[in-house]
């Protein structure tokens, strides 16, 4: 069987993150955790043709067999080394042709994902920490491209222009956008990072800034009613 360039990929993964992103924003009660998300974006990714088979790897089904074992491409919690995990792995077709142990490594080593995903959500106490954390992975384990998802959803009720929104504001500034407006800048082309913050709970009847996108440089607030603005607006940072 001929395998397929991962590289061909990008556009697609880089859709299904736009699509997960917008459904999440859309739909906020759609995640509880983190994990929730992981489902959210294997769910999407496995949409993908190429990506939803399994293949064939070097473990044999049994001594002096010439049946081998297959796997999929995708998986959760695979090993990035020195005891960390990341979240959600797309792998090389031409890698998981040479694994040849039940743990998905060759030998001893973790493949090299051809695609990698870190996410976060606002039940991390340390955004700064996380980020950093994330990207040393990424930078260090990914052949391909390698993503950082953030989502902080505000489940505070204040309102604008009180005193307790505003305390909210300073915190998840604090928190959150912090981590994304002070990081580095020299993170790689091949690393791509998608920031959201989402009121969700505010008790008001009309608001604007419900969901913000960090664009690089600023918040950007999306229309959540405009599903090619939000897209958009995604997109602008996977490309």
């Amino acid at each position: 069987m001929k395998l397929q360039e991962y590289t061909k990929w990008k556009e697609r993964i880089d859709s299904a993150v736009a699509n997960v992103c917008l459904r999440i924003i859309k739909e906020p009660l759609l995640y509880f955790s983190e994990a929730d998300v992981q489902v959210l974006l294997v769910e999407e990714v496995r949409k993908i043709r190429a990506i939803n088979k399994t293949y064939r790897t070097a473990v044999r089904k049994g001594k002096g067999s010439t049946g081998a074992y297959h796997t999929s491409l995708i998986h959760r919690e695979y090993g990035g080394g020195g005891r960390t995990r990341l979240d959600v792995v797309v792998f090389d077709p031409s890698d998981v042709a040479k694994i040849d142990n039940v743990n998905l490594t060759v030998g001893k080593k973790y493949l090299e994902p051809a695609y990698a995903f870190e996410l976060g959500t606002e039940k991390t106490s340390d955004a700064i920490g996380h980020l950093e954390s994330d990207l040393k992975k990424l930078r260090k384990r990914t052949k391909g491209t390698g993503y950082i998802i953030h989502i902080y959803k505000d489940v505070t009720q204040a309102r604008t222009g009180t005193a307790s929104r505003q305390k909210t504001e300073e915190r998840i500034g604090r928190e959150f956008k912090k981590a994304f407006e002070e990081k580095d800048k020299q993170i790689g082309t091949n690393i791509k990072i998608v920031a959201i913050l989402l009121r969700t709970y505010r008790n008001q009847t009309k608001m604007r800034g419900k969901c913000e996108v960090f664009d690089g440089k600023s918040w950007v607030k999306v229309n959540v009613s405009r599903d090619d603005s939000i897209r958009r607006a995604i997109l602008t940072q996977l490309t």
